[in-house]
């Protein structure tokens, strides 16, 4: 097979409960010849609702929600978002390839299966296109934990940078991804993310997130509850491991009782340590060279209470690799669909579990 550079569209659904990243890239699934431009797209508010329905039901497994008929429609309706949003940010570039890697509502890597809000079949008769999505199953039926998917490209990032190094990637659910001197590739999910915080605002004022940590800022975090939290099994699990948004489900009422400001604060702060936490007990060492991206990394106060954690090693942003890593979860749907086209392996076993490097993504045809 013949190698060659395609321009190639991602779109990532974990990045928030609220938006979605998109972004178009010329890639060979090595190196990136371009990186062609991103956009944040935030869900209509009836859909935000639909999603957060979902969200809110305890006991989900994985055949209630492939039968479930309220899951089915929401399912329908958020691909048909996906599509509309793809063509407009689309508009008349020259695409070779459109992966899409939707919100994951559930994972259950024992039972080897996840779910993720999006419907393949609708999105390549809406785009007219082919579409490569799902790309946990081939991992989880590996015996891999599905997540994070980021490595293979974080890897090609790694190249810019001095070793050992490591990346911190706040989106829904928080990730560590670790570069070693030696070429070591070690990554796991880490802690809750930008899921909880929603959630928690969203619940108590009807806000889709705490715009800029203005909430966490003015409140004072229960470090109580905190240190409290900080001893769900999940967390004291040995890597690898994934997360979903409804991991920290049952600990919701852990914050009640608190004030807005207080709550969004103590999750805040719940956060930022867990991510120290994850990283002081499952890493090596913890490097000097330290990055951050994701919906997570535009938190002013998640940022400054995370590098409070890690000082006195400065905690850098995407950006200073390269001003347009503004979107690392699309852009890496769009690595990783080149590679799955060429074969390229996206997991591995020391970043999911999996028994060997493994390639992933389903291809739907279009019709």
């Amino acid at each position: 097979m013949i190698i060659k550079s395609l321009n190639a569209l991602g779109l990532y659904g974990n990045a928030s409960l609220n938006s979605v990243d998109l972004a178009l890239m010329t890639t060979d699934g090595v190196d990136v010849q371009q990186f062609v431009k991103t956009q944040t797209v935030h869900y209509p508010d009836d859909l935000c609702m639909d999603i957060r329905a979902l969200i809110s039901k305890r006991g989900w497994t994985y055949e209630m929600l492939s039968t479930n008929a309220d899951v089915q429609a929401v399912r329908e309706k958020i691909s048909r978002f996906y599509a509309e949003e793809i063509k407009e940010f689309v508009a008349d570039e020259k695409v070779d390839c459109y992966g899409i890697d939707g919100l994951t509502l559930f994972s259950n890597p024992d039972e080897k299966c996840s779910y993720q809000l999006e419907d393949g079949r609708v999105l390549a008769r809406e785009l007219e296109q082919n579409i490569v999505t799902h790309f946990h199953r081939a991992d989880l039926l590996s015996g891999g934990q599905a997540s994070p998917l980021m490595p293979a490209f974080v890897n090609y990032l790694g190249q810019m940078v001095e070793k050992p190094a490591l990346f911190i990637i706040v989106d829904a659910v928080s990730s560590l991804i670790y570069l070693g001197q030696s070429g070591e590739l070690t990554a796991f999910d880490c802690a809750p993310g930008m899921a909880m915080i929603e959630d928690w605002t969203f619940r108590h004022a009807n806000m889709q997130t705490d715009y800029n940590g203005k909430l966490a800022v003015t409140g004072k975090p229960d470090m109580q509850i905190v240190e409290s939290l900080l001893r769900h099994k999940i967390l004291k699990k040995e890597p690898p491991k994934a997360l979903d948004i409804l991991c920290f489900a049952d600990k919701k009422e852990h914050l009640e009782g608190l004030s807005l400001e207080d709550g969004a604060a103590t999750a805040t702060a719940f956060i930022a340590e867990a991510i120290y936490q994850a990283a002081f007990d499952f890493l090596p060492k913890i490097p000097a060279n330290l990055f951050i991206g994701g919906a997570g990394a535009q938190n002013p106060t998640l940022l400054r209470l995370i590098k409070q954690n890690f000082a006195p090693r400065d905690v850098m942003p995407l950006s200073r690799l390269n001003p347009n890593l503004d979107a690392i979860g699309a852009q890496s749907t769009a690595f990783n669909t080149v590679r799955r086209l060429y074969g390229m392996p996206l997991t591995y076993p020391t970043t999911t579990g999996a028994f060997e490097p493994l390639s992933g993504g389903e291809i739907y045809e279009k019709i």
